[in-house]
């Protein structure tokens, strides 16, 4: 199985979960190593750092929806004419394009689940 410890320590490591945040993020880092490692084309291909990197994708993206549903607002600060905002469907999107990039760089590593060929009769 991939490795909880590296996919918590990546999220970490580049500042997108704090350690408390990864704390919170635990069970969702278990199930994300769990899934992952079904669409492993291999076991040898667990270490690697863009199936790693995918890990913390999927879990980065289930933890900002979850945290979305938990607070009604983000934040946002005004000052004169300038208004800076974070919404959640931002931080949602964010999350999504880091997931979806990651994943693309694992694709490699990875059995496709989400295609399916059938035949069309005429």
């Amino acid at each position: 199985m991939i490795s909880v410890w590296s996919v918590t320590k990546a999220l970490e490591d580049m500042g997108v979960l704090s350690a408390e945040d990864t704390k919170k993020a635990m069970p969702l880092c278990i199930a994300a190593c769990g899934e992952m490692s079904k669409r492993l084309k291999s076991v040898q291909y667990e270490d690697e750092a863009a199936v790693i990197m995918a890990c913390a994708g999927l879990v980065l993206y289930k933890f900002t929806l979850m945290q979305s549903t938990l607070q009604e607002d983000f934040s946002s600060f005004k000052a004169g004419d300038i208004t800076v905002s974070r919404s959640a469907s931002s931080a949602i999107e964010g999350a999504a394009k880091f997931r979806d990039e990651a994943m693309i760089c694992a694709a490699q590593f990875l059995t496709d689940v989400d295609f399916v060929f059938e035949a069309v009769e005429a």
